[in-house]
């Protein structure tokens, strides 16, 4: 089978299976958000915890629960998803990008600390590729802010997990004010949708959040299982994927995609029309019976994508392994060559915007060098199960062979 970096790269049997008996109704979803919700206080002694359909819902809620004003300033870096950059437009804040250093691909904190202003409520701090930000290093600059504030306009810390998920790693979320993690089909795991929002310091948030919470829209039941049918039709399309039809460059797998777009079986994560405030959902009970079967997998996940990157030259438990080199686009048909699709985060500052259309959200042209130089040289090899050390030995020839590495 073909390895694909994104849509549900750890798909085992027992995902499918859980999918199917889903949709043929012999699997039980009661009680799922409650169990899951169990595991998540019981890893993050006993925190406030909230499950959303997509991690832009658990921003936005947060956010709408913060009090934000129009103009307030959100901080958060360049070399990053619309998913982010969304829930701020949609709260009418003004995003204030920050640049990157190149090792990390995380946000540089000094500049940081230079775009701070007193418009700033809160930053967003992303952990790239799951490479831990110095949060502790976030903490003390925001705390010295916030020693010059009143209690009312404090800057708050919101921690984007969104690239890791490691019960192990004591780090994560000890120094954020709310930190969130998302399930989407291309992350640690997935729930095909799905994110998790835990909550440190309640108060910063105004009334009573629970209540708030349960006031929330839950997801239809077509929608629910359109998370279980995405499962089953990605597994498809990866398995038929270079398998040839007529055409060199038709495929059933590309046929099988391009079918299933088109009557909206499944349908991309994230566009240009992210920007455009669609609602917010409750995660639901479907989504949870599919996250609670990939949870039993997530250390033998996690092992094996730190094995991955070790072969190619970090060990480091990384959801992907970027690469800056001179010939991205050579490099990718190479892999594509050996049944390896590769991936592009993030081949614009704010991906998947295009370069012409930054600056309608904010960010312009020019603001952050390493970003950009980033953009224009990032590949990303894969680290999921589907990986084993034989084929990432494959990956890492063809790396050593024609990549010229920056």
């Amino acid at each position: 089978m073909s390895i694909f970096i994104g849509s549900t790269p750890n798909t085992t049997e027992e995902d499918l299976n859980a999918a199917k008996g889903i949709l043929e109704g012999t699997v039980s979803v009661t009680g799922s958000i409650n169990e899951l919700k169990t595991i998540f206080q019981n890893e993050y002694n006993e925190k406030s915890v909230y499950f959303f359909n997509r991690g832009r819902d658990a921003m936005y809620f947060l956010f709408q629960n913060l009090n934000l004003q129009p103009d307030d300033e959100v901080i958060l870096q360049g070399f990053t998803c619309i998913a982010v950059l969304a829930p701020i437009l949609w709260s009418k804040c003004k995003p204030v990008f920050v640049d990157i250093k190149r090792d990390t691909f995380n946000m540089d904190l000094e500049k940081m600390r230079e775009k701070i202003s007193d418009k700033t409520r809160a930053i967003v701090v992303q952990h790239t590729f799951g490479n831990i930000a110095n949060m502790s290093r976030v903490r003390e600059i925001v705390d010295q802010e916030n020693s010059k504030r009143n209690d009312s306009n404090d800057i708050f810390i919101l921690e984007d997990c969104a690239h890791i998920l490691d019960f192990e790693n004591k780090q994560i979320g000890k120094y954020s004010d709310a930190f969130f993690f998302s399930f989407a089909q291309d992350k640690s795991i997935s729930s095909t949708q799905g994110s998790a929002l835990v909550i440190n310091h309640m108060h910063f948030l105004s009334g009573d959040l629970d209540k708030k919470y349960e006031e929330v829209e839950e997801l239809s039941t077509k929608e629910a299982l359109y998370n279980a049918k995405y499962v089953l039709c990605w597994d498809k399309i990866k398995k038929n994927y270079f398998k040839k039809i007529l055409l060199p460059k038709i495929t059933v797998g590309k046929a099988l995609l391009l079918w299933y777009r088109f009557w909206g079986v499944i349908k991309k994560q994230a566009s240009s029309d992210t920007v455009d405030f669609d609602g917010i959902h409750k995660m639901s009970n479907v989504q949870a019976r599919l996250l609670l079967t990939q949870l039993k997998h997530l250390s033998a996940f996690n092992e094996n994508r730190k094995k991955i990157a070790d072969v190619y030259g970090r060990n480091e438990t990384l959801l992907r392994y970027p690469l800056l080199v001179e010939n991205p686009v050579e490099i990718k048909q190479r892999l594509r060559e050996i049944g390896v699709i590769s991936g592009n985060w993030y081949t614009t500052p704010v991906f998947p915007i295009t370069w012409d259309k930054l600056e309608c959200l904010g960010y312009r042209v020019g603001e952050c060098s390493e970003v950009e130089f980033c953009s224009k040289h990032i590949i990303n090899l894969p680290t999921n199960i589907e990986v084993n050390e034989d084929k990432a030995k494959e990956i890492k020839e063809i790396i050593d062979k024609y990549a010229k590495v920056i």
